[in-house]
């Protein structure tokens, strides 16, 4: 990606300037350098970025149709936020627009333009955030930047308390649902007592399947216990996705499969006391089992009466109890989701 591409960023209709420019605004009397701070929501989870956490940005900045600041990485250094080099206030107010964390070299971004990120496809792993700040004129103090999740955030947490059984996991998967799509930033500021202004997600695609946890081998499998437990963490460290709305699960007897966004976890059943499986087994339908492998496969919904779609800035938690060894019988489901809390400081 070119500087070039990433230009295209400032031309936003918030932006006073009709064109954009490349030269430097002219410099007031005073030479004072700008600086800035940042804040970060909460996240409800270890893997989110916060406050705490957030250790750079990339910031723009332009006033009256000059690039003042071209894509200047921000880095923390102690307790303060430098770059180099330093940019100085201007006569005309700035319009900041500022991301974190770099993605400018991601094979998972193809380009900036016209004030947005298109064709992202988000690797899981990354909490990508985003802040606007405009017509923000000369002063003395820190400018300060309120960062936004831009993604949505799904946490898998597997179970068994049932004691007489063993429930032994090999891959767990997202399915049916959008991994690349168009991130349009907001036209103005996102502050903290602005949470309406958000940015937005447009030409959702590559729509499939993903893997958020991988055995690679037999000794990679996991025993469930009855602490509910996120198994992508220390493996793949997939937990975030592009908002967008989802698709009930349903079975479709003429495709022998089941269509709409669902978890799928691939396992084996097990009687704890002598080890016999107990499923899949021979009576188990050709739908639920795993390809290539010994496992069957269990399917749960996304959507509940609470939930129809992941939304930025959201985190939500499925937590997936297997407790009955036949497993065709209904099997206790549930869903919470927590919002992000944006740090006060």
């Amino acid at each position: 990606m070119t500087q070039k591409m990433i230009l295209g960023i400032i031309c936003l209709g918030a932006l006073a300037a009709s064109s954009c420019s490349s030269d430097d605004p002219e410099r007031p009397a005073s030479g004072d350098a700008i600086s800035f701070s940042a804040v970060a929501p909460n996240g409800s989870r270890a893997a989110s970025t916060t406050t705490a956490s957030l250790k750079e940005f990339v910031v723009y900045g332009f006033t009256e149709g000059s690039t003042l600041l071209d894509g200047v990485k921000v880095t923390r250094n102690g307790g303060s936020w430098t770059y180099s080099p330093e940019a100085y206030w201007p006569v005309n107010p700035i319009n900041f627009y500022a991301f974190s964390p770099d993605i400018t070299e991601s094979p998972d971004i193809q380009g900036m333009d016209g004030g947005n990120i298109p064709d992202y496809t988000s690797p899981g792993n990354v909490d990508l955030l985003y802040s606007v700040k405009t017509q923000v004129t000369q002063q003395s103090a820190p400018v300060l930047l309120n960062f936004r999740h831009a993604l949505a955030k799904v946490s898998v947490m597997l179970s068994s308390t049932n004691q007489h059984i063993t429930v032994r996991v090999s891959n767990i998967s997202l399915c049916n649902f959008y991994m690349q799509g168009t991130f349009n930033f907001p036209t103005s500021s996102t502050l903290a007592s602005t949470p309406d202004v958000v940015g937005s997600w447009t030409f959702l695609k590559t729509f499939g399947k993903r893997l958020v946890f991988y055995a690679i081998g037999p000794e990679d499998r996991v025993d469930l216990t009855p602490l509910p437990t996120d198994y992508t963490e220390n493996n793949l460290n997939y937990s975030f996705v592009i908002p967008q709305p989802l698709a009930e699960t349903e079975f479709v007897a003429t495709k022998n499969d089941y269509i709409g966004t669902f978890i799928q976890v691939d396992c084996e059943i097990f009687d704890t006391a002598t080890g016999v499986k107990l499923w899949p087994n021979s009576k188990t339908p050709p739908f639920m089992l795993v390809q290539d492998t010994e496992c069957g496969r269990i399917v749960y919904p996304t959507t509940s009466d609470e939930v129809k779609s992941w939304d930025a800035g959201h985190a939500y938690i499925y937590n997936i109890d297997i407790n009955n060894p036949n497993v065709l019988d209904k099997i206790e489901f549930d869903v919470t989701v927590d919002d992000f809390i944006i740090d006060e400081f």
